[in-house]
């Protein structure tokens, strides 16, 4: 049976929809490579349209200034996590939301190392620039209340939790320790 579709529907699936959308990631993904290269200073509108094969009006059409585009992949690096959640998370129960998160926080491929370097730079940009600091306050504000309601605990143990596991990470990011001993470590955080 055939179906039919509007042009607009058309445009969703093939050409300006689906054209805008890959654009608008190769753009992000090249933010994340000047930023994973050498920090957040490597990144101008210039050097993301070298390292995205566009123009530079291209990414200004897309993202006006150097902090909208470090918005941007910085909120595409968080939903990159929830992604990760959303598929490690097997059941519906507290506990099992709870150890899919900690996984995600915690680098065990070089893939989720790269994030992890390329976040981390973020947050230290953030010391510096009030409104992309306002984001990352609200995404660990959002990630302790998590962690609070999943444990039924108070706010103080979800923010507890949220810091061990944020140390965790840089201890596995600087091979200090291993993935094995972060998840031996929560584990007895957990119990």
């Amino acid at each position: 049976m055939l179906t039919y579709c509007s042009a607009q529907e058309a445009n969703l699936v093939r050409g300006q929809g689906a054209a805008h959308d890959e654009r608008r990631s190769a753009i992000v993904e090249a933010v994340f490579a000047l930023v994973d290269a050498g920090g957040v200073d490597q990144v101008t509108v210039r050097r993301v349209a070298d390292r995205a094969g566009v123009s530079i009006g291209r990414v200004q059409h897309y993202f006006p200034t150097k902090d909208d585009l470090l918005r941007a992949a910085s909120v595409a690096i968080n939903e990159r996590g929830t992604q990760r959640v959303q598929e490690r998370a097997t059941g519906g129960d507290p506990g099992d939301v709870l150890r899919a998160v900690l996984s995600v926080l915690i680098p065990r491929d070089e893939d989720e190392r790269r994030l992890f370097r390329i976040q981390q730079s973020f947050e230290t940009y953030a010391l510096t620039n009030p409104e992309l600091a306002e984001h990352l306050k609200q995404g660990y504000t959002d990630l302790a209340a998590l962690f609070t309601l999943l444990l039924g605990s108070t706010e103080a143990e979800g923010h507890q939790l949220l810091a061990t596991s944020i140390g965790l990470a840089t201890l596995v990011l600087t091979n200090t320790i291993t993935p094995a001993q972060a998840d031996n470590i929560l584990a007895t955080e957990l119990a």
